[in-house]
């Protein structure tokens, strides 16, 4: 059985980030790094109970979903003329289990553009420790007209 931690404070240089979603909401309260350099954001989150499975640590489902969600965050950072987009394919490795009560972070690892399919890359970590590595494959349906 996976023992339940207090949930650590936010770490320093992550600020709210407002859902961009009703779906978003959904996720409960999500952080952002972005130090305006250009460099990839960091998202971060604490896992609560709602986001456990029956052994008390995070559901996979849950922590494919936010993946998924990160990366296609990261495009839009990274690549703000991005429009609508799709997720055509998604792996994830589960490395670890990611306990109650941790800070979790997601951090882009990789980010290739060839037309209009984007391969991301991407780790969710507690501290240290990689708990998920992710891949997916987005579909750009429809960029964004400036």
């Amino acid at each position: 059985m996976t023992q339940r931690r207090k949930p650590s404070p936010v770490p320093p240089g992550f600020t709210v980030f407002p859902p961009p979603s009703k779906f978003f909401a959904t996720l409960g309260k999500v952080y952002l790094r972005d130090d305006g350099s250009g460099a990839p954001p960091v998202y971060g989150l604490h896992l609560r109970p709602k986001h456990a499975n029956r052994h008390g640590t995070g559901h996979g489902g849950f922590l494919a979903t936010l993946a998924d969600t990160f990366m296609a965050g990261f495009i839009y950072h990274q690549r703000p003329e991005t429009g609508k987009m799709w997720t055509t394919q998604l792996t994830l490795d589960y490395r670890r289990p990611a306990p109650m009560g941790a800070w979790l972070e997601c951090h882009l690892t990789e980010l290739k553009v060839e037309g209009d399919i984007l391969n991301v890359q991407c780790e969710l970590r507690v501290g240290a420790l990689v708990t998920n590595r992710a891949s997916a494959t987005f579909k750009i349906a429809e960029r964004r007209v400036r």
